[in-house]
């Protein structure tokens, strides 16, 4: 009872803008994943804590040894998408789409993938 009671007055540090929220290995390759904001109008809002920042795959490509491009769940699909009919197509709906580890993912889109 007295360690359920003194529980509840022990607050967990929040996160830290450019702390390391995780390390996430797949498909060959390790990305590391921190806190921030996604926009500067968040960073000055007492209201929003930082959060996890995926990689922006449009802006910076990376590709498995095989060639698959990775994407995130949330990105906007591309021209390729084979999904439900949705006015805001994801990755994640897509057909083409490989779930990896949290919100990361391969787009197995052969025309996608990274000519060596």
């Amino acid at each position: 009872m007295l360690n359920a009671l003194l529980s509840k007055d022990i607050k967990e540090p929040q996160p830290q803008a450019g702390d390391l929220y995780k390390e996430i290995e797949i498909f060959g390759k390790t990305f590391h994943i921190y806190y921030g904001y996604y926009d500067e109008c968040e960073q000055d809002n007492p209201l929003v804590d930082p959060m996890p920042i995926y990689p922006d795959f449009l802006k910076d490509p990376q590709h498995t040894e095989e060639g698959y491009a990775f994407v995130t769940k949330m990105q906007d699909a591309c021209k390729h998408y084979d999904g439900k009919p949705s006015e805001y197509k994801e990755c994640a709906e897509c057909a083409y789409y490989h779930h990896g580890e949290e919100l990361l993912g391969i787009c197995t889109y052969p025309e996608r993938m990274k000519e060596e």
